[in-house]
């Protein structure tokens, strides 16, 4: 039976908005890690998988990670396995939680992006859906990113959607953009099922004692609380912009500075259909049970559901 945490992303039906975030949840390991993880597992409506690329991946040199005042910072480079080893090691146990799982994937190339799709779906056919991390650097134009450029994102979207199948095709936005309805535009144009919103946000940090950047590659990924608001302003914009948002024929799920099941409230009132919890993680491995516990109390309070409450704050 149908609970009144229970939310719809596209075709995909959850239990609960409550996520993990692609690059703090790992590939498999990290719920069995945790001490109460059934109950863990149980506050989840979707696992979502750290970037899988077709090849594996070092990642970049240490430090890879700093801690500000309202958050992280990291430069982690996409470690990663590669898909082979994803599909053979990490996926049986992925399919022992009994959870729809979405994996998320970064390529060079769109024709990479292409490729790594149809092997995944190919080895996993149940896979519930691909998160498509548009933050990838471009190596034919340069190294730009491909999440600034609108027409890329279209085609890295109709590339993937092509052997996907039935797996429900997320576009992950970058919020290192002017304008982020453009890119949620075409990768609506492209075809995408629904989007999620944001990505880190660039930052530097410069090491006093050695005088230079902390990181190899000066710019890192912010994430963590202070993230938030900046998260909430673009999820308000998509909803309230782009009709298919709106409409929820594209949903939205929110991602960034998501610390407490208010936090969690405020997403869903912005337009979110659900949200990814990363950062917050690290600190407190209990926070989808006790966001799950916070988010019933509210709804029993308010004698309102989660579909319910998604977008209310634009009827004012």
């Amino acid at each position: 039976m149908e609970t009144k945490l229970a939310t719809q992303v596209g075709r995909l039906r959850l239990r609960s908005p409550l996520l993990t975030a692609s690059g703090t949840s790992g590939s498999a390991d990290e719920l069995a890690g945790l001490g109460g993880s059934q109950a863990t597992v149980a506050a989840l409506g979707a696992f979502v998988t750290k970037g899988v690329t077709l090849a594996p991946r070092q990642g970049n040199p240490e430090p890879r990670i700093i801690e500000t005042r309202a958050g992280l910072l990291n430069s982690i480079g996409l470690q990663n396995k590669g898909v082979a080893r994803f599909l053979s090691e990490d996926w049986p146990k992925l399919r022992q939680y009994k959870l729809p799982v979405i994996v998320n994937i970064s390529a060079n190339t769109v024709e990479e992006y292409g490729e790594l799709a149809g092997r995944l779906v190919a080895g996993a056919p149940d896979i519930a859906g691909l998160e498509i991390n548009v933050s990838c650097p471009n190596i034919k134009e340069g190294g730009v990113s491909f999440g600034v450029d609108p027409v890329a994102i279209e085609k890295i979207v109709r590339t993937v959607k092509r052997p996907a199948g039935r797996a429900l095709i997320i576009t992950k936005l970058t919020p290192n953009i002017t304008d982020i309805t453009v890119a949620a535009e075409a990768a609506i144009a492209g075809g995408t099922d629904a989007l999620s919103m944001i990505n880190t946000l660039r930052g530097v940090a410069i090491d006093l004692r050695t005088q230079r950047p902390y990181f190899a590659n000066v710019a890192a990924g912010l994430s963590g609380p202070a993230v938030k608001p900046v998260g909430l302003c673009m999820v308000w914009d998509c909803f309230a912009k782009i009709p298919e948002c709106r409409s929820r024929r594209v949903p939205i799920i929110g991602i960034g500075g998501i610390s407490t099941w208010q936090d969690v409230i405020e997403y869903l009132l912005a337009g979110a259909s659900a949200v990814q919890v990363g950062t917050a993680w690290f600190v407190y491995p209990d926070i989808f049970v006790e966001m799950k516990k916070g988010l019933e109390r509210y709804l029993a309070g308010n004698r309102t559901t989660v579909r319910q409450l998604v977008g209310r704050a634009h009827r004012w």
